[in-house]
């Protein structure tokens, strides 16, 4: 329980594939308090993901309940409340109530449109217009999917909302959507920072669904709910991506800092101050959380995901790993583990090399094995770096770690030897939220900077004893995706 500081408040939602996490967090300070609830990913069918929006916005409610009575704080401290989400999923409404379920970012029907998208379209003026190549995942294909299969739902809808949206509806009443969404669901101009009329009114979506387009920092509305111990009237905030609000609070907002999410997935994101323009049409393009700056992000695939797996199956905690593969060497034995992806492309990311391990012997131990799942990880990350560096024409003056993966010490250091480049690593627990608070700070013309945390440099490696296993690396993970590609199922 905190002391009554009399400092000014922000409170926020983080609504994730498997949590929704709330925070409350002093202006230009700390972490308050915070609070978790799990939600539960429904899967109906092939390829689908879906949340119940009943379900997701009582544990949303108990979790921002939760830290605002852990916080302990008067009401009239609270300067605002924002929220934040994962990037590609949505809830439709009539404009009164939920239409059915949510979708989730990681539902993939919207595989049956990629065709039409590059015929209709084509991809160049896709990735012009959007900053984005066609994937099943992105929020467009999956709408068309939507309106073709379920045309009833598509004709009864209103507003089309991202799950960040649909959150500030809920507590404020207001129907907006955040750039970022627009943008990383494949909807928006991201050079223009608004909706790509031409092209969904080329595809069928049109405009009239769509709510107004703000930037992060918005005052969209007031607090209307009064069962979450927050005063109503309490500004709502708009808020932005999750990936971005992790890099803006790790002080990822500069030119030349790369900032590595290190999570189930791993996302590598570099602030810009104009789209990049890659001919190879390799990372996805968004706005950033300033209205000046934009995101162009690569994807290390899901390492984290793959090395919980991996705990899973050996009966133990994730943390064990890491110990277990400090008792192994560099190279990992000959051990190499094609579970995460050293290129981010439209080409990469339809065809995937399938998780294998390869060079077991019946001198490789379990050492080994754990060894070469997080070296694969480095591996990845070394390499997006890279092709993030080639796509802006310039090296990254800095790599910052964030993410939950950033709390494992041997992970900054595994990256700083695999690159040969310092890694930092900000010394805060929850820069999303010290992020959101910032952006309450921005919208209430408070007196508060953008977050740059102190930071860990963990220094640069040698390199050297990891060239060979990097290459090996790569060249397995080229040849199993031409020759033996993952299976969809």
């Amino acid at each position: 329980m905190s002391a009554r500081s009399g400092a000014l408040l922000a409170a926020g939602l983080d609504l994730g594939g498997s949590s929704v996490k709330a925070w409350v967090a002093e202006v230009g300070g700390s972490v308050v308090a915070e609070a978790t609830e799990a939600v539960v990913t429904r899967r109906p069918r092939r390829h689908a993901a879906e949340l119940d929006p009943v379900a997701w916005w009582a544990a949303a409610r108990r979790s921002l309940r939760a830290a605002v009575q852990g916080a302990n704080r008067p009401s009239g401290e609270y300067a605002g409340l924002t929220a934040s989400s994962l990037r590609q999923g949505f809830v439709l409404t009539d404009g009164s109530d939920e239409l059915g379920a949510g979708v989730l970012n990681s539902d993939r029907r919207g595989a049956t449109q990629l065709d039409r998208l590059r015929r209709d379209v084509g991809v160049d003026a896709l990735y012009r217009t959007t900053g984005h190549w066609p994937a099943p995942e992105l929020t467009l294909p999956k709408l068309l999917h939507l309106a073709e299969v379920e045309p009833d739902r598509w004709r009864a809808t209103r507003r089309v909302l991202f799950v960040h949206d649909w959150a500030l509806w809920r507590l404020s009443g207001e129907a907006v959507t955040e750039a970022s969404y627009a943008s990383a669901g494949q909807m928006a101009d991201v050079a223009a920072r608004c909706w790509a009329a031409d092209l969904l009114d080329a595809v069928g979506i049109g405009t009239d669904r769509l709510a107004p387009l703000v930037e992060a920092g918005t005052a969209v509305g007031r607090l209307t709910d009064p069962g979450l111990g927050l005063p109503l009237g309490l500004p709502v905030i708009a808020g932005g991506g999750d990936t971005q609000l992790a890099a803006l609070g790790a002080g990822g907002l500069a030119d030349g800092v790369v900032t590595v999410v290190a999570g189930s997935t791993t996302p590598v994101q570099a602030a810009t101050a104009a789209p990049p323009a890659d001919p190879l049409r390799h990372p996805w393009v968004s706005t950033h959380l300033a209205a000046d700056r934009w995101a162009a992000e690569t994807n290390a695939g899901y390492p984290g995901t793959m090395l919980a797996w991996l705990a899973g199956a050996a009966g133990c905690d994730p943390a064990m790993l890491w110990d277990r593969a400090a008792a192994s060497v560099p190279g990992a034995a000959g051990v190499t583990a094609v579970v995460a992806a050293p290129t981010w492309s439209e080409e990469a990311w339809a065809t995937k090399a399938p998780n294998t391990v390869l060079g077991v012997t019946p001198a490789t131990t379990g050492d080994d094995v754990a060894r070469a799942f997080v070296e694969a990880h480095a591996y990845a990350v070394r390499a997006n770096v890279a092709d993030l560096e080639r796509a802006l024409g310039a090296p990254a003056r800095r790599v910052v770690l964030t993410g939950g993966g950033a709390r494992q010490p041997a992970l900054a250091r595994l990256l700083a030897d695999v690159m040969g480049r310092d890694v930092m690593v900000p010394a805060v627990a929850q820069p999303a939220a010290l992020a959101g608070a910032a952006i309450v700070a921005r919208a209430c013309a408070l007196d508060a900077a953008t977050p740059e945390p102190a930071a860990a440099v963990v220094a640069a490696g040698d390199p050297a004893p990891y060239e060979e296993p990097y290459q090996r690396y790569l060249h397995a993970h080229a040849v199993l995706r031409t020759h033996l590609p993952e299976v969809d199922g």
